[in-house]
């Protein structure tokens, strides 16, 4: 049995936490612009889709008098259908998400984490359902809201990505937040459950601006977060034309991959402004959604 302690402790400090990205969250919403999804189908939505004829059976407060009023005709206005999707987030929970180059910027596990509570905030606001892929049942309830708040900041080790992904329904939304680092034959292994199953995906790679350009001069050693692998360069400005190239390749690949899959791929830098990147989403979602290639 585990001490009560250091788990009140845990708790304790994550409770502490939750506000400011609470905060943090809804003040970046309040930012973004986010339209519903709507189906082009009568149903019980708020947006106005066409006028018809009354029926026999219509209820009449569904009657627009100013649109009946010109003609010798009843009309009601129909408004469209709304079918609630499920929106699914999974962000990656490994000590390299901790990383961060400079003091005033976020870890790029803050920023994924920020980034994955304003969409589920906004998507739960238009009624979609949104859950923490392989931790939680989908739901737009402040309770659910809550348990995903929790589930972002848990400090203990995330599920792991094989695992988390393999829950994810067919044909759901979802939203992976993470560096994307390691090998590509990785990731291809790990997005293969989803593979064929949905093409409503979004891969955001979240990387420090240092992880791009490596901003570095003179001596330095160069240690992963683990603390297991380290290198020493003499002179770091002369290995970052040869990194630059390299990291740059690697973000190909990603690019690649979500193509290949059907999804969107998005890269994140911790120096950018989350607004931006938010509609940035929201913008290339709507296109695509209008385009029918989803």
């Amino acid at each position: 049995m585990k001490p009560f302690f250091p788990l009140r402790k845990n708790a304790e400090t994550l409770s502490a936490r939750l506000p400011s990205l609470r905060a943090a969250a809804l003040q970046t919403a309040f930012h973004v612009l986010h339209g519903p999804h709507p189906r082009r189908r009568a149903g019980g939505g708020e947006s106005f889709w066409q006028f018809r004829e009354y029926r026999p059976g219509d209820q009449p407060q569904a009657i627009d008098w100013r649109q009946s009023a010109k003609t010798d005709r009843v009309f009601v206005r129909e408004k469209e259908q709304h079918k609630a999707q499920s929106i699914f987030f999974w962000v990656a929970g490994n000590q390299g998400m901790d990383f961060k180059s400079q003091s005033a910027l976020p870890s790029k596990k803050e920023f994924a984490n920020l980034l994955a509570l304003t969409l589920a905030l906004l998507y739960s606001r238009e009624g979609e359902m949104i859950a923490y892929a392989g931790r939680q049942r989908p739901g737009h309830s402040e309770k659910t809201l809550q348990s995903f708040e929790h589930l972002l900041l848990e400090t203990a080790e995330d599920t792991p990505a094989s695992a988390a992904l393999a829950a994810i329904p067919s044909h759901a939304g979802c939203y992976l937040l993470s560096d994307f680092l390691e090998p590509s034959e990785t990731l291809t292994k790990n997005l293969a459950p989803l593979d064929g199953r949905t093409h409503n995906g979004w891969m955001l790679q979240i990387l420090d601006p240092a992880e791009i350009t490596l901003p570095y001069k003179g001596r330095m050693r160069f240690e992963n977060m683990e603390g297991t692998d380290s290198h020493l360069s003499e002179n770091a400005a002369d290995i970052a034309t040869a990194y630059n190239a390299r990291i740059l390749a690697h973000i190909e690949k990603i690019r690649d991959l979500c193509l290949k899959m059907g999804w969107r791929h998005r890269l994140c830098r911790t120096d950018e402004d989350p607004v931006l990147i938010l509609r940035d989403l929201i913008t290339r979602a709507a296109h695509i959604h209008k385009s029918g290639t989803i």
